[in-house]
């Protein structure tokens, strides 16, 4: 790199011309030393571990290296703390000399516009009114360019129209639906009411066939039960019956058996007391009733004449 290299690099960063030179004086030396050292150094070669001396060259050289680097990075700390203290004091009073300009410069800024400011406001509470008027309808008007540079009073006033057109159009399908469903809630709580009703009636129904069902299941069951009772007291007297029956027949046989042996007058009185012990049929009508009585009399006479025949044997 040559001197006219640093001086291209200066001149390419747009410094001013003392700048300039006080940056190149600031780093010449240390260049041109650097540059002679480094030339110096290439002619340095070691090859053999005999060669101590050119080692030793290298030592004192890479040292001297060393030193202008070092002295190269201390001067570029320097000047660039300087510069940067520097910069600071430039920003300090620009910002002072800007504190000062600014706010006249947006003042009088402001006075130049007040026609377009006004206007602007104008314009941004009509944007406003058309988004309070279009909210009644619509969601979202905000969406929608309602600025008057955006779209005009016209397209606008059309735009609200068919919006309200639809929002009536969709509120009344709304209400309709409302009225409907209520009718139809109505209508569904008005059934089921008298599904109720009639589901309770048919129970209650139900509940009384099945009492008067069981009453008469009662009835004809203790209907059986009393004629079963009857059938066995019928049968029970019945088989009582036959065996008085049978055992008076018994008895009878034996008193003809015991009679046939006996003597007459001892056949005469047991004869007498068989008559007088026989068994009268139970009657129902009167007239049967006296033929009986009158026979029972006549059988009472025949006894009394056998008892008073047997005594006179």
């Amino acid at each position: 790199m040559s001197d006219n290299q640093l001086s291209t690099i200066v001149n390419q960063a747009g410094l001013a011309e003392n700048k300039s030179k006080q940056l190149l004086a600031n780093f010449a030396d240390l260049f041109n030393d650097a540059k002679q050292t480094v030339k110096f150094a290439k002619d340095i070669s070691v090859t053999d571990v005999s060669q101590i001396e050119e080692m030793e060259k290298a030592r004192k050289t890479r040292l001297e290296l060393k030193s202008t680097r070092v002295q190269v990075e201390k001067t570029r700390k320097e000047l660039k703390e300087q510069s940067l203290r520097e910069g600071k004091a430039i920003d300090g009073i620009a910002n002072v000399i800007k504190a000062l300009i600014v706010p006249v410069e947006q003042y009088l800024e402001d006075q130049e516009k007040f026609a377009e400011r006004l206007e602007a406001e104008r314009k941004n509470k009509i944007e406003a009114d058309r988004v309070s008027r279009l909210s009644k309808y619509i969601d979202e008007a905000e969406s929608y360019s309602l600025h008057p540079d955006k779209m005009s009073q016209d397209t606008f006033d059309k735009l609200l129209e068919n919006s309200r057109i639809a929002f009536e159009a969709k509120k009344k399908a709304e209400e309709d639906a409302e009225r409907e469903r209520i009718a139809r809630e109505k209508a569904e709580r008005e059934e089921q009411e008298r599904i109720r009703k009639e589901n309770a009636r048919l129970k209650a129904e139900a509940e009384a066939r099945e009492k008067e069902l069981a009453k008469e299941r009662a009835e004809q069951q203790a209907k059986l039960e009393a004629e079963r009772k009857a059938r066995l007291e019928l049968e029970e007297k019945a088989r009582k019956e036959k065996e008085a029956e049978e055992a008076r027949l018994k008895a009878e046989a034996e008193k003809q058996r015991q009679s046939l042996l006996a003597p007459d007058k001892d056949k005469l009185i047991a004869f007498a007391e068989m008559l007088s012990k026989i068994e009268k049929p139970a009657l129902k009508e009167s007239d049967a009733q006296k033929i009986l009585n009158n026979a029972i009399t006549e059988i009472g006479f025949v006894v009394d004449t056998i008892k008073r025949g047997v005594e006179s044997l």
